[in-house]
């Protein structure tokens, strides 16, 4: 008896119509199917394919498909429009960029100390990137090299998540942990209550210079980091990331405390 007796898949009229496969015996049916994507049942999480046995055709398991771990979010237009203009600033308005912060913000010299540089990146907004096996998630942008296709650490992905109403659940801050602790990988916030004191951007001096764009927080190497440290390293924390749910508690409160996300939900 095979494990898949039933197979699902969208008509022509956006509907689940199901399929046996018994009916698979039939070569018609086996090429008309073959152009579907068939699930175990109807919007279903598991792609199958068919297996033209000589005796006994069948459907099989090719592969889980990824759904969003983050899904069903509805952010604040303020969100979104930070993010259409970041997208237009770094993919068109200049190609340079130097991500960091200022060591003391309203100093008169103002040391910038440089996290990630970007030169000749591809920058595009909404950006699936599948994340643990079954679970993908949207960057509000995602940038990569044009010019070196390599993910090494001179070359890395670089994703900036506006924050404004919403952060990640828990589930998705902690699979961003672990990408960026086995990929090169650096997930920068941008967060909308903050502007100007800790995000904004500052066009470069001259024409083939880098721009700066002032962070506050961003995920890199397994942590969550403040500027040049990691927040498990601060000395009123003993918390670390190898202890996730108490991790993700712990910076998402004190990212409410502190004004970083509006009140909005």
């Amino acid at each position: 008896m095979p494990k898949y007796k039933t197979a699902y898949f969208l008509n022509d009229d956006n509907v689940w119509e199901p399929t046996s496969y018994q009916e698979l015996t039939d070569e018609n049916v086996r090429a008309r199917l073959r152009e579907k994507e068939l699930r175990e049942k109807r919007n279903g999480e598991i792609l199958l394919g068919i297996r033209n046995h000589p005796e006994t055709p069948h459907f099989f398991r090719k592969r889980l498909i990824r759904q969003n771990i983050d899904k069903g979010i509805s952010e604040s237009d303020k969100h979104n429009n930070i993010v259409g203009f970041l997208e237009n600033y770094l993919d068109s308005k200049f190609s340079k960029h130097c991500f960091g912060y200022y060591e003391r913000p309203w100093d008169k010299e103002k040391g910038f100390g440089e996290i990630v540089k970007t030169k000749s990146f591809k920058w595009k907004k909404e950006v699936g990137f599948g994340l643990a096996y079954g679970k993908y998630i949207v960057f509000d942008i995602l940038g990569r090299s044009t010019e070196n296709i390599a993910l090494l650490d001179s070359s890395p992905y670089v994703a900036i998540e506006v924050v404004d109403t919403h952060f990640h659940s828990k589930e998705a801050f902690t699979a961003l942990l672990e990408l960026s602790k086995n990929l090169p990988f650096v997930i920068i916030y941008y967060y909308v209550n903050k502007f100007p004191m800790l995000n904004q951007q500052k066009n470069p001096l001259r024409s083939n210079g880098y721009s700066k764009i002032r962070i506050h927080s961003y995920i890199a190497d397994g942590s969550f980091w403040i500027k040049d440290s990691r927040i498990e390293e601060e000395d009123d924390v003993s918390i670390s990331p190898d202890v996730p749910n108490e991790y993700y508690n712990l910076i998402k409160e004190r990212l409410l405390n502190e004004g970083f996300i509006r009140n909005g939900t």
